[in-house]
């Protein structure tokens, strides 16, 4: 008797785990898996989740189910080892995109869509040292559109607009998703005269990044991963005009960790090889004359990505891109940002020879798994510079997809 409580015991204390751990699952992966898919027009089966070989999102009822009002969009289950139902999401079919990867390294000159206020500077008048911007408001990151009704584009713009109406100056500045219009009194300098603001600005940016992919469709390209962001306030520089040139990669600084190293390169010439049309979180975008050699593959939708290896071609000698091994460690399917999607470890001795891993300008570098484009490299570990992390490709293309002929001047206003 005692014999059989202690087993009955044993299978209940087993049931309780088992239940806890399920229960435990269901939450992470209610949580981690979003709410929407993207899949194959043709292919309208239930599929796997290549980060998570256990979860599979199928067609509960033995029929797909269509969102009511929404063209090619499907109300499917996902489902833990094929018999726990954990949420309904929806499945929306499309073509899959066919891209050119590249890897080529390339420049970026950008003029900022206003003057971004960088921080504060001492003024020295009659009234001791300060800062009439601040007195009056404006804060760093600020963009100021115009002054006393004068568009300012440039810093000299900016300066020749305050001597307009020196005794009360109205500047208008963008602050997020806020418009905001204050009143000013700058003040004379005394070393050149000159009415002055107390501020430090930024009218434009040049570096080097590395094109993803073109996309033949539409004659665009996307690349970077990541936005051109202020290297002073971190905030995102808003485009006014910006152009792409070709660029030489003549040395590498090699990193080590705790000092993440860069490609450094040469501009080839004075005329772009494109153009930059906007500026987002997952990269620049706009159209290229350089189209990348190579064979243009299917990109993959973020459920087939899987957790192994994959690689990248990138450009640290000259202008042709090279291909490296990396392994992806993680997929991060609600990452909370556009970007931070999966993280890569570099694995390739040649290429951590040369670079101790992901380096400054490698931001871009296309990342390729079973002949899919998957994503792009976006940032590294300061502290592992062998790791960082990376871009759906998905996530890029929605934007790039949005770059047709007919809506470009609108996109670049």
């Amino acid at each position: 008797m005692k014999i059989m409580k202690k087993f009955l015991y044993l299978i209940y204390f087993c049931l309780v785990s088992l239940t806890v751990v399920l229960f435990m699952q269901v939450s992470f992966y209610t949580v981690v898996i979003p709410d929407n898919f993207y899949r194959e027009k043709t292919d309208i089966s239930g599929f796997t989740l290549g980060a998570y070989p256990n979860v599979s999102v199928i067609n509960e009822g033995g029929a797909i189910t269509a969102s009511t009002g929404e063209k090619n969009v499907y109300d499917m289950t996902v489902m833990l080892y094929g018999i726990i139902p954990i949420k309904d999401v929806k499945v929306r079919q499309t073509d899959t995109p066919i891209l050119t990867p590249s890897g080529e390294a390339f420049g970026l000159k950008m003029l900022t869509d206003g003057v971004m206020v960088t921080e504060y500077g001492g003024v020295e008048g009659v009234n001791g040292f300060r800062s009439p911007a601040k007195e009056g408001g404006i804060m760093t990151g600020d963009i100021i559109v115009s002054v006393n009704g004068v568009k300012t584009e440039t810093a000299a713009q900016l300066s020749d607009a305050v001597q307009l109406n020196y005794d009360r100056t109205e500047v208008k500045v963008v602050r997020g998703e806020e418009k905001l219009t204050l009143q000013l009194t700058p003040e004379k300098s005394k070393g050149d005269g000159i009415y002055k603001l107390g501020i430090w600005t930024r009218d434009s940016c040049a570096g080097i990044g590395t094109l993803t992919y073109y996309d033949k469709r539409n004659m665009t390209y996307g690349g970077l991963g990541h936005s051109v962001c202020d290297a002073d306030t971190g905030a995102l520089l808003p485009l006014a005009h910006g152009e792409t040139v070709p660029v030489c990669i003549n040395n590498v600084v090699k990193g080590v960790n705790g000092r993440p190293g860069e490609l450094c390169g040469s501009f080839m010439s004075a005329s772009a090889s494109g153009d930059i049309l906007i500026n987002t979180d997952c990269g620049v975008f706009g159209h290229t004359n350089s189209v990348p050699d190579g064979e243009r593959l299917p990109m993959a939708f973020k459920q087939e990505i899987e957790i192994g290896s994959a690689v990248i071609l990138t450009t640290v000698n000259g202008m042709t891109p090279e291909c490296f091994g990396i392994v992806i460690e993680k997929v991060d399917y609600n990452s909370g940002t556009a970007v931070k999607n999966m993280v890569i470890r570099i694995d390739d001795e040649r290429l951590l020879q040369k670079t101790g891993g992901i380096v400054q300008g490698m931001s871009g570098s296309p990342i390729i798994q079973n002949g899919k484009l998957v994503g792009a490299v976006t940032h590294v570990f300061v502290n592992d510079i062998s790791r960082g992390y990376a871009v759906f490709a998905e996530n890029m293309y929605k934007i790039s997809a949005g770059l047709d002929s007919e809506n470009i001047s609108g996109q670049a206003a």
